[in-house]
Formats: structure tokens, sequence, C-alpha cells
């Protein structure tokens, strides 16, 4: 195993590291791969008897060695590890350094008397975690840089985004329910759970602020564009590993979503659309070799049932993260860990697997998945996926089913 350095959460990841084995012995008994094999299944064969859809893989990370696959080629329903697609992504694409901002600026070409002889544009880049603290703190850095009063109006710039705000919601027959469609914009506010127009309401809430701090505000707030030779006057912002981090752990739809828009502006148009996302998607899969007939994905949360997947998608973008000396360590510690966080907080407690198992988990009506990685008896990583479609009804069995897979790899050793 290769050693990987990093400068964040330097706690958690020196421990994680400190159990590791770096070795240069890749044999493995065939024996082991074979006991291995056959309770895995033992676990999974039983829920393929019942006519449910179920496709599962291992892999050795360091080595690439197969360890066990049932159906990997088949389609399936990912639902929220689709977010593992997208999380990798983004830290691929923007890097572990990235700071999502959102930015004030004026179209005053001179601020040095106080005075805002015109607007203020609050510009939203897609930060899915601005939050009312955020604006509080905008409104205090514009007094701190001395402005004591604004003529014009504060506009609220949500055009880094389309107006597509509840992306696929409604849009395929049979699909998740219009209530589970989070709405998403490039000026979010407090992960817009409380207002219809957040950007508006983004706008009213750093009017009041600045009024409260003795800020004479003349006008109003509007929906509007930033003009082109609008200077920036300060600026907010939350980084991409923070925002990852709750992405993954907490499966956040509104993140999610909202990165993968992002995505898409950054990288392709803006305004983006879901298209301009996907685009992104297609071309960062492509570019680690996973076969473009392999999957879908249509939308960065796994909300729709439309988007598909196979294990092959998972076993390469996994490997593709582990053997990046640099990302691994953030991607690997955004993800939920059992036991431990997230949505895994309160399984495979216990046993061997807590806090060995560093995944995500997937769930939709009739569909529950995992898939990450575990760290096994001789302290080394494998890479797995395991996905159930058709169980109606059978979720904690699935989840059940999967907790044991985990424990079963946490406790294989190769040698």
């Amino acid at each position: 195993m290769k050693i990987k350095f990093s400068v964040i959460t330097l706690s958690v990841i020196s421990l994680f590291l400190s159990s590791v084995t770096y070795t240069q012995d890749g044999k493995f008994s065939q024996e082991k791969i074979d006991t291995l094999r056959r309770k895995l299944d033992e676990i999974c064969q039983p829920i393929k008897a019942q006519g449910i859809k179920i496709s599962a893989k291992v892999m050795h990370a360091d080595y690439g060695k197969i360890l066990y696959e049932l159906d990997p080629e088949i389609p399936m329903i990912p639902a929220s590890i689709t977010k593992i697609i997208v999380s990798a992504c983004a830290f691929y694409k923007l890097g572990v350094n990235y700071y999502v901002p959102t930015i004030v600026y004026t179209d005053d070409s001179d601020i040095k008397d106080g005075v805002i002889n015109g607007n203020l544009y609050l510009k939203g880049f897609g930060d899915p975690d601005l939050n009312s603290g955020d604006i509080a703190y905008l409104a205090g850095e514009l007094v701190k840089k001395g402005i004591k009063e604004i003529t014009g109006n504060i506009v609220a710039d949500e055009s880094y985004f389309d107006k597509n705000y509840y992306n696929l919601r409604g849009v395929y027959s049979g699909d998740t329910g219009p209530s589970y469609w989070p709405y998403v914009n490039a000026l979010a506010l407090d992960k817009n759970s409380a207002a219809y127009e957040p950007a508006t309401t983004a706008a009213s809430l750093l009017s009041s602020n600045l009024i409260s701090l003795g800020v004479t505000h003349q006008g109003t707030y509007v929906s509007g564009i930033t003009p082109p030779g609008a200077k920036e006057v300060v600026q907010v912002s939350h980084s991409l590993y923070d925002i990852l981090s709750n992405l993954n752990k907490e499966s956040d739809n509104h993140s999610a979503l909202t990165i993968f828009k992002m995505l898409g502006a950054k990288f392709k148009s803006n305004p983006a659309s879901l298209e301009d996302g996907q685009s992104v998607i297609i071309d960062f899969l492509t570019e680690i070799g996973v076969d473009r007939y392999s999957y879908e994905i249509l939308e960065g949360s796994g909300l729709t049932r439309y988007n598909r997947v196979n294990a092959e998608v998972y076993m390469k973008l996994l490997k593709f993260m582990y053997d990046d000396l640099f990302l691994f360590d953030y991607f690997l510690n955004s993800l939920t860990i059992a036991g431990k966080d997230g949505t895994l907080r309160n399984r495979m407690k216990g046993t061997s697997a807590e806090g060995n198992v560093y995944a995500k988990t997937g769930t939709l009506n009739s569909v529950s998945c995992l898939a990450g990685y575990v760290i096994n008896k001789d302290n080394e990583i494998l890479i797995f996926y395991i996905a159930m479609n058709g169980h109606g009804g059978n979720a904690l069995n699935m989840r059940a089913a999967q907790d044991d897979f985990c424990i079963v790899l946490s406790e294989f050793s190769r040698k």
C-alpha cells in the first residue's frame, strides 16, 4: 500500500494511516479466497433466490485482485451512492483546497467615501452551505470597509444556475415523488429550508443586517444580474472538503444537486443546467476509464430512479481515488464510517467492521446500496460494491445483509 499524506483532519487520518500495513507482498491464498467467496455467497445467493436483483463486487485496492463478484454487469438503480461519483468528480476537478464563494459586488467605482452610490450585488456561485450566519458576516465585513450608506438596491444574483429549481421533479413517470426534490439554486440560504425564493430572502437578510449595524439603505432588495464591470467588495466561502463531507456523511440531497450543477457551471457553461452537470460527470468517468455504456447519471443526488450503474463504475472510480496519493485521504474521510458517523452511525456497531468501513449508503423505495472501502484483517483496503433492487419492504433485511457482507470483508486475510 502506498503512503498517502494530507493536511486536513490530521488526527483522524493519522489514526487511519497508523492502522494500515504497508507491504510489497502480493500473494493471495486461494483457499482463503474460496472461503471468502463461499461466505459472501451465503449472504447474497439467498437474496437472489427470492427474485431480488443483487449485484456485488470486491477488489483488493493495492493489487486489483477481484475477490468476489455476483452479476456485476447488471444495471442497477444506485440511489444515493450516486453521491460518491459527484464528490469524487468535485475533488478531482476542483482540488481539495477549493472554496465555494458567495461574493458581494458593487457598480459604484469609488466606495472610499463610505457611500455605495448604486447597487450591491449578492452573487451566489453554488455554495449549498450558505447560511444566515454567513450573511451576517458579509454585513459585518461591509461595515469594516467603512460602508455607511447604500443609495441603490441589494440585488440577489442567482444567475450561475438556470431556473430549473426542482430539477427532475415530475419529469419521469413513476419517479421519486415531488416532495423529495429540494429547491436548488446558485444563491441558497440555510439549505433553502424556509423560503420559496431563497435568493431574494438572502438579499433581504443582508439589508436587515446592514441596517441593524447602522448602515442606511435607501433602496430595496430585488432579483437581478451582476453587471460585467462590477467590483468585488467582500466575500464569504466554505471549503469543498467540508461541503462534500456533509454531502456524503449525511447524504444531503440539496448539496449533491447543487454541486452537480456547480460543476456544470465551472466547466461547461452558465447559467448551468442539469445537462451541463451530466456532461462534466461523463467527461470525468470517461477520463478514468469507465465504459460510457455502463451507467446513466441524470442528476447528482440519486433521487431519480432513472439513474443506472453497474459494478464497473464503482470499482474503477474507487480504485482511481485510492490511487491518487493526494486526494485519497480527503475523499476517504468524507465518507461515512461504520458505527461512528453519518448514515452508518448506527450500523455494524460492536463488530469487526465498526470503524473499518468507509462507505456511502443508498436508499430509495425497493433500492438499497452500499459502496466504499473496508480495512481488512491484514490492515489492507478492499474496495466493495453491493446493490439490491426490487426488495419491496425488506429494506432492513437488505441493510443487515450489507452489514454482514462488510463484516466478512473486515475479517478477511489474504495470507
